[in-house]
């Protein structure tokens, strides 16, 4: 829920980059949604946390960049490396 208010916020405050913040929400959303019933391992855990922080350390810089080419490239890189992915969330 609070992820939720914050990217809202984000997308509304910084419309130019509405796209980074949707697709943040949207992985964390669909993690939540698989697993919240489930038990997941320590590991398992870890490891789409190592996934989730590559990808926004990823938007992170392009953002930093504040050019709409850089934060392009950078949302495609990351939506083709999540589409070659296990896909765990």
């Amino acid at each position: 829920m609070k992820l939720r208010t914050a990217m809202r916020k984000l997308i509304q405050e910084d419309p130019h980059n509405a796209s980074v913040y949707f697709l943040i929400f949207g992985f964390a959303r669909t993690y939540v949604m698989l697993y919240e019933d489930q038990e997941v391992s320590p590991q398992f855990a870890e490891d789409n946390q190592k996934l989730m922080l590559s990808y926004l350390t990823i938007l992170d810089e392009a953002l930093k960049k504040g050019d709409a080419a850089n934060l392009y490239q950078a949302l495609n890189r990351v939506v083709n490396e999540y589409e070659n992915s296990k896909k765990v969330f």
